[in-house]
């Protein structure tokens, strides 16, 4: 009986434990990514590798998940620098019907690096 009770409150918490850590993963690769592309951008031997090339790299740079070139994009604020920038909308696996989970929220991140 007590856990008839209990059980419901125990799941819930268990997966939101487990969606926020997935999450939070996943905000982690997409940083990660942005970073190692910025350094890519400005290291150049010669000729720099294009915007595409660029946005290529970083969604090759994003460990453990499939994430399309798209999602990044490459500014040059000045000459010397270049900015990689992602946008990605992140939906939760344990939606169920629940009103509070089901929504997906969007993913922001910018970093920026001067040539050398």
């Amino acid at each position: 009986m007590e856990f008839a009770i209990a059980a419901p409150i125990l799941f819930a918490l268990m997966f939101a434990v487990i969606e926020f850590g997935r999450a939070w993963w996943t905000k982690n690769a997409l940083q990660y990514a942005i970073e190692r592309a910025a350094r890519y951008a400005v290291v150049c031997n010669g000729a720099c590798p294009s915007d595409g090339q660029v946005a290529t790299y970083a969604a090759n740079q994003v460990y453990d998940q499939s994430i399309g070139s798209g999602v990044f994009a490459v500014t040059h604020p000045d000459p010397n620098t270049s900015c990689i920038n992602y946008n990605y909308t992140y939906s939760p696996w344990f939606v169920g019907h629940y009103e509070v989970l089901s929504g997906a929220t969007t993913m922001q991140g910018t970093t920026c690096r001067s040539h050398l």
